[in-house]
């Protein structure tokens, strides 16, 4: 079975699918919440959470990619994102255009060690055109491990991500208890 036959779907009044696992943390919850009007959903203890939506396609992709040199064109990041998709991060927009997308990821590669998030997300809904999500990034450069939670959202537009708008929050585990998804070393 895939992942999305496996997931509980749940169909809301007004029509967007929401796909649950387990760990939901509340907060993030209710800032998903009041980002956009939602009915209150039932669980699903034990539920993957579906990999079908482009999001997760895009960063399954990604992950790969960011193990592949070379892999972070703009051809492939077109084959997710429109020309003019945007990356914010924690307000900023960090990243304008597929050539940004492209270098800013190739940088990143250069870099070295492993940057991964966490697929299938920890949480991911659809909304109208909107895709929401709260996941793991986890890395490991020059010997440290690296742990954030992320959520928020990306806009779609013809079929492909228009923007992405996430708020990421590092772990430090000296003061927080880590998700269980995060590398311990």
């Amino acid at each position: 079975m895939t992942a999305k036959e496996n997931a509980v779907r749940i169909t809301g009044k007004w029509g967007f699918r929401v796909y649950r696992s387990t760990g939901l943390k509340a907060a993030v919850t209710a800032l998903l919440l009041m980002a956009s009007p939602v009915p209150a959903l039932a669980h699903a203890e034990d539920a993957p959470v579906a990999t079908s939506d482009i999001l997760s396609q895009m960063f399954l992709w990604w992950n790969g990619a960011f193990k592949t040199p070379g892999a972070f064109t703009r051809e492939n990041f077109a084959k997710f994102f429109t020309e003019d998709a945007t990356l914010t991060l924690n307000g900023r927009v960090s990243i304008q255009g597929l050539d940004q997308w492209a270098s800013s990821f190739q940088a990143n590669q250069a870099r070295g060690g492993v940057v991964e998030i966490v697929v299938p997300f920890k949480e991911v809904f659809e909304a109208g055109d909107r895709i929401y999500t709260y996941h793991v990034i986890r890395s490991r450069r020059q010997g440290k491990v690296d742990c954030m939670l992320a959520a928020g959202h990306a806009t779609l537009r013809d079929g492909k991500i228009a923007s992405i708008v996430l708020v990421r929050a590092p772990l430090d585990p000296a003061k927080d208890t880590l998700d269980p998804q995060c590398w311990a070393q």
